[in-house]
């Protein structure tokens, strides 16, 4: 498996995927978590749509753990 970065024009996720096709599927699953309090502060439902799939970078896997790790200790 490799480390995708899957993205649309405002949110991005990294996910773990043999190919394109399976990191779009979870991607598409990992970005409609990320859009839920848009979604509940519009009141209606927000399109989901993937404008990149692209194996990400050492710098940006880096990131994601930084962030997860701040995000973690920080509450």
């Amino acid at each position: 498996m490799t480390t995708l970065y899957v993205a649309t024009l405002a949110r991005y996720v990294l996910v773990e995927a043999a190919n394109e096709q399976e990191a779009r599927t979870r991607g598409q699953a990992a970005l409609s978590d990320r859009y839920a309090a848009l979604r509940e502060g519009l009141g209606r439902e927000v399109p989901v749509e993937i404008r990149i799939v692209r194996p990400t970078t050492d710098e940006e896997i880096e990131l994601m753990r930084w962030h997860n790790e701040m995000v973690s200790t920080t509450g």
